[in-house]
């Protein structure tokens, strides 16, 4: 009925006028799986960015994120999560079209689960993956590319092997008799076209050792059942790779590393496959609140990510931004000093208002109510409620991550019924030092458990885990699901 309707809206005629000439055109429509792409894409891309205080709806979003997240970290858990949930039908193809279509996905993940060669499942969701991208009427080297843009090669070599000999398969159904009658020419080409992209586009290959043309072509002789493929066909597929490498899409480790390599000082290392950037935003430090602020001074650019908050001081802007998504590539023009950051959950956060500043936010240390962490200041009420609300979304799923996460490792059946002193799982205080032989030293490795000899940003505990979240009298959920949105 979709696809009906939307046809119904391309079928109007339009006519144009060149002097003399009357012409009529009509808009080609798209195929019904184009369709089908967009309405998946809108789909998901709406449950990530949900603004809405229906129960149903927050609880189906928040069910997304947090699928999104495990399958970032485990890919089977991420699916079970989402099947059992209702979010994604429990079938091979509609878990192909999430995977092609989902927003936040790794595409180094999509990658491992669909080549996972232990798994029914990976190998039937492999098949429906292949079937549902359309190689027709493309090269092969533009046809491989596309191909390539949906996930991130495996390192593992029989992982590549598997996925070069769907890909054959694919491009031949696509494109019968244009190459070769043999899907084995294709793989095989496939995977020469791979080691010459490793070849050309490795910094560690000196250049004059680097795989020249005619190098390429002796390498693919007699591949066609013995017989040798076009050297045009060689040439052009060579002279492409050479001009430009194929490359992974971008996924949110490729935006993870633009912000990490904008943001200098004394920090710590963002680059982790399971870490997300969530929000973005500008705001004023509050330095004093019976002091009227100077505009455009103390101005801080906050990070929201999964797992904790970061805050900025800009330092020169390049680049102006007026969409969200220019916004994001304003970022990597931009440069940041790094100034604190906060997990999440260490953190409670309120909102105040005065004469000098009506949209004041507060985060308190979860620890110590007495102590004030920082006060930021936004530009207007609709500003401070969309950074409340991702920070509570944000906390929710970090909280049930950690709760299933410590769970598995049989320390507590729930987070918020843990009897260990959580917030004292700093390795250099006296309770850090009690609960090391239970929790086990390597949970202490990590620079984030360390106390911070000067003014800790973490609080007193320095803590990932915390059991009270950001629960206030201005951020706060209704009922013990939380199926609710903050309300002020």
């Amino acid at each position: 009925n979709e696809y009906k309707s939307y046809l119904s809206k391309m079928s109007i005629r339009k006519s144009a006028s060149v002097g003399d000439l009357n012409c009529k055109y009509r808009v080609k429509p798209p195929s019904k799986s184009s369709i089908r792409e967009s309405i998946l894409r809108n789909k998901y891309s709406k449950l990530w960015n949900l603004r809405s205080r229906d129960p149903e709806e927050v609880q189906l979003a928040r069910n997304y994120k947090l699928g999104v997240h495990k399958f970032n970290r485990h890919p089977s858990s991420g699916i079970k999560h989402l099947t059992s949930t209702g979010v994604v039908s429990n079938s091979p193809h509609e878990i192909a079209a999430f995977l092609l279509n989902g927003k936040g996905l790794s595409l180094t993940q999509i990658g491992n689960f669909i080549t996972n060669l232990r798994k029914q499942l990976s190998m039937e969701v492999l098949d429906e993956f292949m079937k549902q991208i359309n190689f027709k009427d493309l090269p092969f080297d533009q046809g491989l590319r596309h191909f390539i843009s949906k996930l991130r090669l495996p390192g593992e070599a029989q992982k590549i092997d598997k996925l070069m000999e769907a890909f054959a398969e694919r491009y031949c159904q696509c494109n019968p008799n244009v190459i070769s009658e043999t899907q084995d020419t294709i793989y095989v080409l496939a995977f020469s076209v791979i080691i010459l992209q490793t070849d050309l586009h490795n910094p560690q290959i000196k250049l004059h050792r680097k795989m020249d043309l005619e190098s390429f072509i002796n390498n693919n002789k007699g591949i066609d059942n013995g017989k040798d493929l076009p050297r045009d066909l060689l040439e052009s597929i060579y002279e492409g790779v050479r001009k430009e490498p194929i490359i992974s899409g971008r996924d949110h480790l490729d935006f993870l590393e633009s912000i990490d390599k904008s943001i200098i000082g004394k920090k710590m290392n963002l680059m982790d496959h399971t870490r997300m950037l969530m929000m973005s935003t500008k705001m004023q430090e509050v330095m004093n609140r019976n002091e009227k602020p100077i505009f455009d001074k103390h101005m801080r650019h906050v990070f929201l990510f999964n797992d904790l908050l970061m805050v900025t001081k800009i330092l020169q802007v390049r680049g102006k931004a007026t969409t969200k998504t220019s916004s994001h590539r304003a970022i990597s023009t931009s440069s940041f000093q790094y100034r604190q950051h906060f997990m999440i959950c260490s953190f409670k956060a309120e909102v105040f208002c005065d004469n000098y500043y009506p949209y004041g936010i507060k985060l308190i240390d979860s620890y110590d109510d007495t102590k004030v962490l920082i006060e930021l200041a936004c530009s207007n009420e609709d500003d401070r409620m969309d950074f409340l609300t991702e920070l509570a979304e944000v906390t929710w799923v970090y909280r049930a991550l950690e709760n299933e996460r410590i769970g598995n490792l049989g320390m507590s059946e729930k987070l918020t019924k843990s009897t260990l002193s959580l917030h004292s799982f700093n390795s250099d205080s006296e309770g850090g030092r009690r609960h090391a032989n239970t929790l086990g030293r390597r949970f202490f490795k990590t620079g984030i458990f360390r106390t911070q000899r000067r003014d800790s940003s973490l609080g007193p505990a320095g803590s990932l885990f915390y059991t009270k979240g950001i629960s206030s009298s201005d951020i706060r959920t209704t009922d013990q699901s939380n199926n609710t949105l903050p309300k002020t």
